[in-house]
């Protein structure tokens, strides 16, 4: 009976180790394909957090180039703007010394009212830098002794002249603002293409 004792011992011991085997295993089994989810998931989230870095780093290079344009193209319209004042002061002093020239104020009182309808009359304001006495002589030169049909105003308070038919709201401005505007006006798309072709 000892012998029976010993052996059932034995077995019972046998049972128990390999029924800790089995266990043991399933539990690896289970640890390996838990861990085996958990690296998936960890892998997922890695990979989701990747890209939506790279999202987000991708839309703020987006918005700074964005911003980058702008900026480059408010400067240049500044600049633009800046040049064109610039130069509008600087063609304003030309401009006001050729206005007050006779050859200027006899070609632009010759141009617009040499050949005057019947019965038509002209006003013709100026200002101090002109002078009346220029305006008259080119008048009386233009007309030649007749009756001028125009009436001279002393009353702009800029250099050039303003010519006005009667009877009509229509002002013809010859100044030093409307040149150097109409100068700006055929200046601006040449300045545009110049700046637009330079490099960068």
């Amino acid at each position: 009976m000892d012998t029976d004792v010993a052996a059932f011992a034995r077995q019972l011991k046998q049972d128990g180790i390999e029924a800790a085997r089995a266990e043991a295993a399933r539990i690896l089994e289970e640890a390996r394909a838990q861990a085996g989810g958990i690296l998936q998931q960890a892998e997922a989230a890695a990979a989701k957090t990747r890209a939506d870095a790279l999202a987000s780093i991708e839309r703020e290079r987006q918005r700074f180039s964005a911003e980058i344009r702008l900026a480059a193209r408010d400067t240049l319209l500044s600049v633009r703007r800046d040049i064109e004042h610039v130069a509008a002061r600087l063609l304003r002093t030309r401009i006001g010394d050729a206005l007050a020239t006779d050859e200027v104020v006899r070609a632009a009182i010759v141009e617009l009212i040499k050949d005057p309808p019947p019965g038509s009359k002209w006003e013709i304001s100026f200002g101090p830098r002109v002078g009346k006495a220029l305006v008259a002589a080119v008048v009386n030169d233009l007309f030649k002794g007749r009756e001028a049909p125009i009436a001279l105003r002393e009353e702009l308070h800029r250099t050039g002249l303003e010519f006005r038919a009667s009877g009509e709201g229509e002002v013809l401005e010859l100044s030093e603002e409307s040149v150097a505007e109409a100068f700006r006006r055929i200046m601006s798309p040449e300045l545009n293409r110049l700046i637009d072709s330079l490099p960068g």
